[in-house]
C-alpha cells in the first residue's frame, strides 16, 4: 500500500547529500517529508519503533539524502533525533550537516568516550554520532558490545535514533546494525536500481529476519505528473509491503 509520495526538483536535489526541506521553493519537498514523518509516528503508535536503519541494495541510491532530511523532519517534530553513521567504510552521514567526521565511533569503540563525549550538535536540532578516524576493522567495530550499548544508551535519550547503513548487496554490516534496530526502510533508486538486485536483497533482509518498515523511491522522474506542468521531477515514496 503506497502511504505518501513526495517530490523533488531535479534544480534543487543532487548527490551532495544535503539538507533540502529548508531551502526556498522547496514546500512541496518539505510537505512530502512530513508525510514520510507522520507515516512513521502513526505506525509507531505503540512507541516500539526507536532505532530505524536505513539501507539499499546498492550505492548512491540517495539513503544518506533520505536519512538527514527525515532526522530534520522529526526534529521539527520536537521530537529528539540521533543519527547514527552505520557506514564505516564510506562515512557520510556528516556531510549534510557541515560536521566533520572526527571524534565520533571510532573514539566510543576504542578510546571508551561516552556517547556525550562524540555526540555532536547541529542547527537543526539533530544530534549526529559520526565515524570519526578510520576503523581497520568496520564489521568487528559494528557487531561489538560496544556498538550496541551506544544504541541502548542512545535508546535512554532520543525519541528516534536513525542509522544509516551501507548497501546491502555490497556490504553485510546492516545484518550487524539490524539486531540493535526496531525496523529497516529501504530505498530504492528509480530508473536506476535493477530489479534484482532488489530482490536479492530484500531477500537477504528477509532472511536475516530484519522487520523491513518499508521502502523508499528515490530520483522518481515524475515527467508525467499534470500537476507540476512539463518539468522534471524527483520524488520518493513511502509504502508499507502489506
Amino acid at each position: 500500500m503506497k502511504l505518501s509520495k513526495f517530490i523533488k526538483n531535479k534544480n534543487h536535489l543532487d548527490r551532495h547529500n544535503v539538507i533540502i526541506i529548508d531551502k526556498p521553493g522547496n514546500e512541496v519537498i518539505s510537505e512530502s517529508f512530513n508525510r514520510l514523518k507522520d507515516n512513521i509516528l502513526f505506525f509507531n503508535a505503540d512507541n516500539n519503533i526507536k532505532v530505524i536503519q536505513i539501507s539499499s541494495s546498492t550505492a548512491c541510491e540517495g539513503k544518506t539524502t533520505v536519512i538527514s532530511n527525515l532526522a530534520v523532519t522529526l526534529a521539527k517534530n520536537e521530537l529528539k533525533v540521533l543519527l547514527v553513521e552505520g557506514d564505516l567504510r564510506s562515512p557520510r552521514a556528516h556531510r549534510p550537516f557541515n560536521l566533520e567526521c572526527e571524534n565520533g565511533l571510532y573514539d566510543y569503540i576504542l578510546q571508551n568516550k561516552q556517547l556525550k563525549d562524540i555526540v555532536k550538535h547541529t542547527t537543526y536540532g539533530v544530534d549526529v554520532v559520526t565515524r570519526g578516524d578510520k576503523i581497520e576493522n568496520p564489521s568487528a567495530a559494528i557487531s561489538s558490545q560496544k556498538f550496541k550499548d551506544l544504541i541502548l544508551a542512545a535508546r535512554e535519550v532520543y525519541d528516534y535514533v536513525l542509522i544509516d547503513c551501507p548497501p546491502v548487496l555490497e556490504i553485510s554490516d546492516y545484518i550487524h546494525t539490524s539486531a540493535c534496530a526496531d525496523g529497516t526502510i529501504f530505498c530504492v533508486a528509480y530508473g536506476v536500481t535493477k530489479k534484482h538486485n532488489v530482490k536479492e536483497a530484500i531477500e537477504l533482509l528477509k532472511q536475516g529476519n530484519i522487520n523491513i518498515l518499508g521502502s523508499v523511491y528515490t530520483m522518481v522522474d515524475n515527467a508525467h505528473a499534470k500537476a507540476y506542468g512539463n518539468n522534471r521531477y524527483y520524488g520518493y515514496y513511502y509504502h508499507n509491503e502489506e
